[in-house]
């Protein structure tokens, strides 16, 4: 029996046949690679972003703690009882209401590794200056440091990729001058000094 040689139109069949299937594996194989990729991109970018929350909610710390506590009339840091205290108080409301760092921060931001504050304080007096330059009596640097491991927050896959360490760092510099207690004198209006004195009569 002489045996059946394959038609045109048999061969391009088992071709596209052959293209579909390869098309499908390759296909397959592919999907988890994309997909793969796709959660890299989203955990740099929301990576990117805790690092930029981080950092601004330092700035925001430092400024609203520097400028929070500070008595017109003691100048800073000595800005009467518990002020370090007060100050460490405002700047973790303000880093825990910025939006963002609740879900970026994996167990939320926190000061930075060894400290238990997020401030450091330092005082420079500058009540020696030659006063005639009108220099503020004293300067009160309040820096702010707080930390976040982030992982991207790529939920629901929260986890696969590496968990990155952000530093946030903030200063703000508060001036305060010196409170005079001196009272200016009053202006001589050339009236007469004594109220109860009676007017000389005219004649």
């Amino acid at each position: 029996m002489t045996p059946m040689l394959p038609t045109p139109a048999t061969s391009r069949r088992r071709r596209r046949d052959e293209t579909g299937s390869t098309s499908s594996l390759e296909l397959m194989a592919l999907t988890p690679m994309l997909a793969l990729l796709v959660l890299f991109i989203l955990w740099a970018g929301r990576t990117g972003r805790a690092e930029l929350v981080t950092s601004l909610a330092a700035e925001e710390a430092a400024a609203a703690a520097a400028l929070c506590c500070n008595n017109a009339s003691t100048p800073a840091p000595h800005a009467g009882p518990g002020a370090d205290a007060r100050r460490e108080t405002v700047a973790a409301a303000v880093i825990a209401s910025r939006p963002g760092l609740d879900y970026l921060c994996v167990g939320g931001p926190q000061p930075a590794a060894g400290s238990l504050r997020y401030l450091t304080t330092a005082e420079a007096d500058l009540s020696k200056a030659d006063p005639s330059v009108g220099l503020a009596a004293q300067a009160l640097v309040v820096t702010a440091h707080l930390t976040c491991h982030t992982d991207g927050a790529t939920a629901p896959v929260r986890g696969l990729f590496g968990t990155r360490t952000l530093h946030g760092h903030g200063a703000h510099v508060a001036l305060l001058a010196a409170v005079s207690q001196q009272t200016d004198p009053l202006p001589d209006t050339g009236a007469n000094p004594d109220p109860t004195a009676a007017a000389e009569p005219t004649s």
